[in-house]
């Protein structure tokens, strides 16, 4: 048996090299000793037979703590929006005069023998569109501020818009409206005493021309405009609010059937149209 000076210095020995282990990258190994029957049966976690592994000598491990992601300055609410949609705002209507007084206005606003058509009302001091644009055409020769029988032109100015008329039903206008026939027709003459006036024929002497008003599609829906209602000889007569053919009319308004329509549903009596060139 080795005498227990010797014992004791090997352990003073193990004991200065396990104090080494602290330093990173370093793995110690036990020395090879006499072991008791003790020592053997050591459960494998003793710190006597098991040192515990470090990071590599090359490079030294650090371990990071998770940096935590920044907070929003005002967390998100799980409650609804208040946020209130917007409703488009309606487009204005330019060009009708600070004298009219109406609450409804059909604007027609020409270039050349086109024009564009929206249905105006008045909301808080502010003429607004409720219908449209739509697209249709005036006079051939455009609009004019002196208008004269038979000049091709759509006279400029604001005017009543008066009761319809077609061979179909009425649309929905709120006024009169008649049902016409092949008898039915406006007189164009100015030598008239008729001049500016629906009529039937035949004329038996009373006019020598006269405008037909069973006319399709042109007439299949119409509306007279109240123009030169003093019936002034030579002033334009016959000047209505009519289904469009697609090209220029012979003083009239004219818009796609549909639209026009429209138009007739939205009015109420009072309803003027400004005419712009």
């Amino acid at each position: 048996m080795t005498p227990r000076p010797l014992l004791a210095a090997g352990l003073v020995a193990a004991t200065a090299l396990l104090g080494s282990a602290c330093t990173p990258g370093v793995t110690i190994r036990p020395a090879a000793m006499d072991r008791t029957p003790e020592t053997t049966s050591a459960s494998p976690t003793s710190s006597t037979t098991t040192a515990t592994p470090t990071p590599s000598t090359t490079t030294p491990s650090t371990t990071r703590k998770p940096v935590p992601a920044p907070r929003p300055k005002h967390p998100a609410s799980s409650a609804p929006s208040r946020e209130v949609a917007r409703t488009p705002t309606a487009a204005v209507c330019h060009g009708i005069p600070s004298s009219v007084s109406a609450s409804q206005v059909v604007l027609v606003d020409a270039y050349g023998a086109s024009a564009t058509v929206r249905a105006c009302a008045r909301s808080h001091g502010t003429w607004v569109s409720q219908l449209g644009p739509y697209y249709g055409h005036v006079g051939q020769r455009g609009v004019s501020w002196s208008k004269r029988e038979g000049d091709m032109t759509t006279p400029a100015g604001t005017f009543p818009l008066r009761g319809g008329f077609g061979p179909y039903g009425n649309p929905g206008l709120d006024g009169m409206w008649f049902t016409t026939g092949s008898s039915d027709v406006w007189v164009d003459d100015p030598g008239s005493s008729l001049y500016n006036t629906h009529q039937h024929t035949p004329s038996n002497g009373r006019w020598d021309s006269a405008e037909p008003l069973l006319k399709s599609p042109a007439y299949d829906y119409a509306q007279v405009v109240g123009y030169n209602e003093a019936r002034t000889p030579g002033r334009g007569s016959a000047i209505f609010f009519h289904v469009d053919l697609g090209h220029g009319t012979a003083g009239c308004v004219s818009i796609p059937s549909s639209a026009l329509r429209a138009v007739m549903r939205w009015e109420r009596p009072g309803a003027l149209m400004t005419i712009t060139p």
